[in-house]
């Protein structure tokens, strides 16, 4: 039980390791998450190809790991669609009373960007009474406006969704959980990979190769999980064989450096 980490630069063999270790725990029904809806019928297929019937485990997106989870709430909701997060917050604006956010409400623009803008509040588990202001007003307008509707958005189901993984022992059964292809990790996403971890056997895959100016921005991440990890790292040499030509590989390998 607990997280492990694999790194590697590109076609380092991170995503093979992975689907053979999926399979090697599917008599546990595990959970193999990937980054797109367009990459799980293309991970089947190559799971197909691995082994002939998968009698067992789950293939999906983070969104489809946070709807399993919060779907076992006592007072689950729906999830809003793009319409009615628009209605929704269309109205949250026409029934707040604003001074300095007055003229930009009347905007064509002002609904969508601050859907963004709550979106990401919750992505990063900030409640916004904690930046207050009219901005407060307005999520707590939008809020209201949901709960009038008996939904939830998208990104309040899935903070829901991890505050339940870590209080409720119920909400999760033993299942492995491997996930690939992510490069950074909300707030939200991080809650649940630390609460999985404490409950099952998590692995993670993440491109990173230590040194190389291009994955700089990625050095506080791949720190924060190795801490998590307490030291169950494994690092994937790069391929010998050449798999891109030898021109894109030089690039790729300089990348943002000096030389």
């Amino acid at each position: 039980m607990g997280l492990s980490l694999v790194v590697g630069p590109a076609h380092a063999g991170k995503v093979a390791l992975l689907l053979e270790r999926y399979l090697a725990e599917l008599s546990r029904d595990p959970w193999l998450i990937v980054p797109n809806r367009s990459d799980v019928e293309r991970v089947e297929r190559d799971l197909l190809r691995r082994r002939s019937a998968l009698l067992g485990g789950r293939i999906g997106t983070f969104d489809d790991l946070f709807v399993h989870v919060a779907s076992g709430l006592q007072q689950a909701r729906r999830v809003a669609g793009d319409a009615q997060r628009t209605l929704a917050v269309r109205r949250a604006i026409s029934e707040t009373t604003l001074d300095g956010l007055a003229a930009s409400a009347g905007s064509g623009g002002f609904a969508d960007s601050l859907l963004a803008t709550l979106g990401e509040l919750e992505s990063a588990l900030v409640d916004p009474d904690r930046v207050g202001g009219e901005l407060a007003r307005l999520a707590r307008a939008y809020r209201a406006e949901l709960d009038r509707l008996g939904l939830w958005d998208r990104d309040g189901m899935r903070r829901r969704a991890a505050e339940r993984l870590q209080r409720d022992l119920g909400a999760w059964h033993g299942e492995p959980v491997f996930a690939y292809g992510f490069e950074d990790l909300t707030a939200a996403e991080w809650a649940l990979i630390e609460a999985l971890a404490a409950r099952t056997d998590v692995t993670l895959s993440i491109p990173y190769e230590p040194a190389r100016p291009a994955f700089t921005a990625l050095e506080r991440t791949v720190e924060d999980l190795a801490v998590l990890a307490r030291g169950s790292i494994e690092e994937l040499p790069r391929a010998t064989a050449p798999q891109v030509p030898a021109a894109l590989a030089r690039i790729e390998q300089a990348l943002f450096s000096d030389a």
